[in-house]
């Protein structure tokens, strides 16, 4: 008799995945959190129609044996890819700095009545924001995990100043 497979059974495999609805935005974003890429990873096909974002993402789908330090914390290379797009513009970004690291937080999407805003939020309050048709984005590891350089994960301390 076959038996299902588990979440732990995948955790060492490269991960493929697509959005086309909000709920699956969230699961990419949260994915993504804590990626880290620069000006000249983010690549702008106009007549594709698409942005495309090569980062450094932190393996957070491999965090319970960081935290039983049975591993070290990994990061892997991947490619996020964002279709539809009809605009792409930023704030708080130095594009000249082509190599400044930038460390993306979460995907956001707005919708109103007559567009759809996907915006790429970043520490130091910057953002990318891509308006587009529908939201349809993908996300695929493209490299083997490495060990984090900094051996660390990522920590977002809760300042309670009550």
């Amino acid at each position: 008799m076959a038996q299902d497979a588990s979440f732990s059974d995948g955790a060492d495999s490269a991960l493929y995945l697509g959005a086309v609805t909000s709920e699956d935005l969230d699961v990419i974003s949260s994915i993504l959190q804590d990626s880290i890429f620069c000006v000249k990873d983010l690549a702008w096909s106009k007549k594709k129609r698409q942005v495309a974002v090569l980062v450094n993402r932190f393996r957070w789908e491999n965090s319970s044996a960081y935290s039983m330090k049975k591993t070290s914390p990994e990061r892997v290379r991947s490619l996020l890819i964002v279709d539809n797009v009809l605009n792409l513009s930023s704030q708080g970004i130095d594009r000249s700095d082509i190599n400044a690291p930038l460390n993306l937080l979460k995907l956001d999407l707005n919708q109103s009545k007559n567009s759809i805003f996907l915006t790429l939020l970043l520490s130091d309050f910057g953002a990318i924001r891509c308006e587009v048709e529908a939201i349809e984005l993908s996300m695929k590891d493209v490299t083997r995990p490495q060990k984090a350089k900094s051996g660390k994960i990522p920590n977002h301390p809760i300042n309670d100043d009550s």
